[in-house]
C-alpha cells in the first residue's frame, strides 16, 4: 500500500505536438534528476478516446518511509514537476491530489498542499 499523487487536465482539444514535446522534455528532467530511490517515475497515461476532454491524465507513486516528510518531499517535488507542465497547458482545467488531499494551485507557487 502506497500514496499516490494523481493528476489530470481536460479541455476541448488534445495537446499539441508543441506541448507535447515540453512535457516530455520536462518529465525526463525531474525523472532523471528525482533524489530519492523509492516511489516511481513520473507517469502519464495514454490519451483515452474514450474521454477526449481529458487530455493529460497520470499517477505517480510517492516514496514511503518511516518518516513521513519522506512523502511530503515526494509529493512536493512531482508537485514542482506538475506546475511547469500547467504552466505549458495553461488553458486546461487541472485537478492535482494526494489521494483524498486535493492540492491548491497558486499562481505564482505553483501547486501545494492545502494549509488546514
Amino acid at each position: 500500500m502506497g500514496i499516490s499523487i494523481y493528476y489530470d487536465a481536460k479541455r476541448n482539444y488534445r495537446i499539441t505536438d508543441k506541448e507535447h514535446k515540453l512535457i516530455e522534455d520536462i518529465v525526463n528532467k525531474y525523472n532523471k534528476e528525482k533524489q530519492f530511490k523509492r516511489g516511481e517515475a513520473f507517469c502519464i497515461y495514454e490519451y483515452d478516446n474514450e474521454e477526449p476532454e481529458v487530455i493529460f491524465s497520470g499517477s505517480t507513486k510517492l516514496p514511503m518511509s518511516l518518516n513521513p516528510i519522506h512523502t511530503y518531499k515526494g509529493c512536493m517535488y512531482w508537485a514542482k514537476c506538475l506546475t511547469e507542465i500547467r504552466k505549458i497547458v495553461k488553458d486546461a482545467q487541472w485537478s492535482v491530489s494526494m489521494d483524498e488531499f486535493e492540492l491548491e494551485w497558486d499562481e505564482e507557487k505553483g501547486w501545494d498542499l492545502p494549509i488546514k
